[in-house]
């Protein structure tokens, strides 16, 4: 298990962030501004930048993803680049509402047509 913080200002990017950087382990939640995970196991991942390479993980929340053969069962980030493969993402679940929301209205308009129809 490696879990090793980078103190702010030690890289040549600046700006005072710390990078939580995990290889081979097994991670019940990670919680940090930057991550770099490699070949690990994550219950829920939350951050606002991250890199995460050859993993599984069960909930990414996070501004910015990288990923690269990464299975995930829950996505929620705005941004994400690379190869990730999902159970639900953030345009699944729009999706998913809008045609639960267009399938009510279509139901609502059958019962309204019966009801004028039929006495």
């Amino acid at each position: 298990m490696a879990i090793d913080p980078i103190p702010p200002g030690a890289d040549d990017a600046g700006g005072g962030e710390t990078t939580l950087a995990i290889e081979r382990s097994a991670i019940r939640r990670v919680t940090a501004e930057q991550v770099d995970i490699q070949r690990s196991a994550v219950g829920v991942a939350a951050f606002d930048r991250g890199t995460i390479r050859q993993s599984d993980a069960g909930v990414i929340v996070g501004r910015s993803v990288a990923v690269d053969q990464v299975r995930v069962g829950i996505l929620a980030s705005p941004v994400v680049r690379g190869d990730v493969h999902t159970l639900l993402d953030l345009r699944s679940a729009v999706a998913i509402g809008f045609g639960m929301v267009l399938g009510k209205v279509v139901v609502e308009a059958v019962r309204a047509l019966a009801r004028k129809l039929l006495p």
